[in-house]
């Protein structure tokens, strides 16, 4: 299975099923997490699945046997970097943001 990290983006490949103590190789941050699982609610930050154990540390490892990986989860995509501008762009865009109106 391919699981992306929820911390940097980074994606690899994980034979079975993801072990509590599973890490990211690029930032060493844990992937047993419940930002990490299929049911966890992100709006309202809490677990989907009934009669589970509160988690203070969503993003934190834990030991919660229902976890099951979202793969693809929005919340765990990086923001992608802008391309930058050309110069003349980029001060006509910052032009127009500080123009007087009335001119």
């Amino acid at each position: 299975m391919k699981i992306r990290c929820v911390k940097c983006g980074t994606e690899w490949e994980v034979k079975g099923q993801v072990g509590v103590r599973d890490e990211c190789p690029e930032c060493a941050a844990y992937v047993h997490t419940c930002t990490n699982c299929a049911h966890y609610e992100s709006a309202t930050q809490s677990c989907a699945m009934p009669n589970t154990e509160e988690v203070r540390d969503r993003e934190g490892q834990n030991f919660c046997e229902e976890f099951a990986f979202g793969p693809g989860r929005p919340a765990s995509a990086p923001a992608p970097t802008p391309k930058p501008l050309p110069a003349d762009e980029a001060r006509r865009k910052f032009d127009s943001l500080f123009r007087d109106p009335d001119a």
